[in-house]
């Protein structure tokens, strides 16, 4: 049977795309050589993921994701399935050997809001149910399915052969177009040997991780929740502090801590592979052990954590970042996360996905399957150029950040790059002013980029002197307030903000 579309990887994004595609009227085959559920990380929402998905779920008759846009909305549809509840970004330094120490001048400390409370809040994704209801909902819509299935792909002149095994027996399918949402599997890199261009990433990290149980709020710990009274300065916070993406910073790194309400939280290291390259002398579990042992705060939260994959399983990355030199061909495309991605801080992974997904779902929809035409060969084209802008611009977004880790006055300030943007894009939709002819986070305004390319060479230049001074790191501040000055919507970059943003209203 002939396919308009074969989907390779059934993540929320592979089958997202197909049911997608199954409601403009395609036929579908999607393809994973895994199965449900499955752990999975890249778990948290943003105001631009969820204003992407309620706007798919609106424009293309999905109702039942539509809830999935805010946590409010989740936990009255689908209290089945895992969520946490996402207010913001907290940022917490630390350094080496040292306790973590709160101040009333909250420098080790950055608070961005996200919401102005919990019914419209973002989410944390527990993968696994996520990812398991989204096929499920692909498959009652029509779409054709086939799990534990490995196969490779050859182009056969305007078609697609897919062939491959499943349970022992061999399959095979026809398709127009094909569209790999393999993420690290590469299904079409490997194919047809297209080269990596992570060279050309500043951004050189990698990961240590799992999901355990029994991690204690940071909050409680640090006696945030405690009730001390209005002298204590975590009584300024914009919202607690937990119901956030969790972010401990330090030298070299950070780690996120993003919990689940099914007492299930995500835990994980991400590694400037330049600071802290892999110990191969010691088993992941043993590294993960030697990191905590370094931050004595960090230790304390996750003392008592019981890692809840089989075998005590932690997972360590190579190098997380991959660039794809080609996202797209006459008749194949990748989803954002498959031609390109950077690193998980400040949680642009799913929404820079949903975005891929709109805008290839506009493209299908405008011009259908005629690929021998100009019109569509173009918006093809447009989709890769626009996909290399972004990983782009996150590159140099996340690498500034990880240069000034060491140097948290100077991380606050650089970190407003991404928040200006992402709040101006929020503010774009909710206004009617976006256009297809938008990037993800701004990549293709040449003035913001003009923005983040000279702040970037300002903070390499500090970073690369041995000390800075309250005077520079203040300075620094400044020259960030004023060039972000035409997108800055929420006041950032306020010195007497002391790095706590409440929700702009």
């Amino acid at each position: 049977m002939l396919h308009d579309f074969a989907i390779i990887g059934a993540g929320f994004g592979g089958s997202l795309m197909a049911l997608i595609l199954t409601r403009l009227g395609f036929r579908v085959i999607l393809i994973d050589r895994g199965q449900h559920p499955r752990f999975a990380i890249g778990e948290s929402s943003t105001p631009i993921a969820n204003i992407i998905l309620s706007q798919l779920a609106k424009q293309y008759d999905l109702p039942r994701l539509a809830p999935l846009a805010e946590y409010g909305s989740w936990k009255q549809s689908y209290p089945q399935l895992g969520v946490g509840l996402k207010r913001g970004f907290s940022y917490f330094q630390h350094r080496l050997g040292q306790q973590f120490q709160p101040s009333f001048n909250h420098e080790s400390e950055l608070l961005v809001a996200a919401s102005a409370g919990a019914h419209d809040a973002d989410t944390h994704w527990y993968r696994p149910d996520f990812d398991e209801f989204v096929a499920q909902e692909a498959v009652a819509a029509g779409v054709e399915y086939s799990d534990l299935t490995d196969v490779r792909v050859e182009p056969d002149g305007s078609q697609w052969l897919i062939e491959g095994t499943r349970a022992a027996s061999p399959v095979s399918w026809r398709a127009r177009f094909l569209i790999d949402g393999s993420g690290e599997g590469a299904v079409l890199a490997r194919r047809f040997d297209i080269k990596s261009q992570v060279h050309q990433f500043h951004t050189d990290s990698r990961g240590l991780f799992s999901h355990f149980r029994n991690v204690p709020r940071w909050d409680a710990l640090q006696g945030f929740s405690r009730g001390q009274g209005l002298e204590h300065p975590f009584c300024e916070h914009p919202y607690p502090c937990d119901d956030a993406a969790l972010h401990h910073v330090f030298d070299g790194g950070w780690m996120w801590v993003l919990p689940f309400e099914n007492g299930i939280t995500s835990v994980g290291f991400s590694l400037d592979r330049r600071k802290y390259p892999v110990r191969t002398d010691l088993t992941p579990v043993e590294e993960w052990q030697l990191m905590l042992s370094r931050f004595p705060s960090i230790q304390e939260h996750l003392a008592n954590a019981e890692n809840v994959l089989p075998g005590n399983k932690m997972i360590r990355s190579g190098r997380m970042q991959r660039w794809a030199a080609r996202a797209t061909g006459p008749n194949w495309a990748m989803l954002p996360a498959t031609a390109g991605f950077l690193d998980p801080l400040h949680s642009t992974g799913n929404a820079h996905t949903l975005s891929g997904i709109e805008r290839l779902a506009a493209l299908f929809s405008e011009h259908g399957l005629n690929v021998n035409s100009t019109d569509f060969q173009e918006a093809l084209k447009t989709y890769e150029t626009n996909l290399h802008a972004e990983v782009h611009l996150v590159d140099l977004i996340v690498h500034g950040c990880f240069r000034a880790m060491a140097h948290f006055p100077l991380f606050a300030a650089y970190s407003m790059l991404y928040f200006t943007a992402a709040i101006w894009a929020e503010h774009r939709r909710r206004n009617g002013l976006w256009s297809k002819q938008d990037a993800f986070l701004g990549a293709t305004d040449s003035r913001y980029v003009q923005i983040v390319e000279e702040s970037y060479r300002d903070l390499i230049e500090l970073t690369q002197q041995p000390r800075l001074t309250a005077t520079e790191d203040h300075a620094f501040l400044l020259r960030m307030r004023e060039r972000i000055a035409p997108y800055n919507l929420a006041g950032l970059c306020d010195p007497g903000r002391k790095n706590l943003y409440p929700f702009p209203v």
